[in-house]
């Protein structure tokens, strides 16, 4: 009969085809840098549309993350809008795998 292997052992295996796997999709098959790019390029479409001059979107490159960052002069209307008129908060919080944003230089 054949030996269990230890509990550590399962776990080790597991956290190294994760991290290899993590390292795969943001190294060199760069599915997680396409996906930012693509985020990126949704977020800036959507700010030409708002028309609101000297406001910018990022998406952190490194680490790789999907939370929007804005920057620049916006007053509260334009950030929040107001009732059926969304503002630049609810538009870019609305791009499909976006998770979430905040303004530069706010907590």
């Amino acid at each position: 009969m054949g030996k269990t292997m230890p509990a550590w052992g399962k776990f080790l295996i597991g956290l190294a085809a994760a991290l290899a796997a993590g390292w795969a999709s943001h190294g060199p098959l760069g599915h997680g840098a396409a996906f930012v790019d693509n985020l990126q390029a949704q977020g800036d479409a959507v700010l030409a549309r708002t028309e609101v001059p000297g406001v910018a979107v990022r998406f952190d490159r490194d680490p790789l993350r999907r939370r929007a960052i804005l920057s620049g002069p916006a007053d509260d209307f334009q950030r929040e809008g107001q009732g059926q008129f969304p503002g630049i908060n609810d538009r870019i919080a609305a791009i499909p795998g976006a998770a979430g944003f905040r303004w530069e230089n706010e907590p």
